[in-house]
């Protein structure tokens, strides 16, 4: 995928991101209820972000988090 088509998506995402805490704000203090409308927002910004990263480090963050989550049952003996 073209650099500057991935810098655009990441942008777009980052934005839709900030816009999604703002209006988690706008709940928190206002009781207003946004949930469809931030769901959408960060669905979209989620998969925008997908998007604009590169394959060598999605599979970097796919390996860190496979780390993480995995069971380290090798590390502490039963007996």
């Amino acid at each position: 995928m073209n650099k500057e088509l991935q810098g655009l998506f990441l942008c777009i995402a980052a934005l839709g991101l900030a816009y999604t805490i703002l209006m988690l704000i706008l709940m928190l203090f206002t009781g207003v209820k946004l949930f469809k409308t931030i769901a959408i927002v960060f669905t979209l910004s989620a998969l925008l972000f997908t998007l604009g990263l590169s394959k060598d480090i999605r599979v970097r963050i796919k390996q860190k988090l496979l780390t993480a989550i995995s069971p380290q049952n090798n590390r502490y003996s039963a007996t």
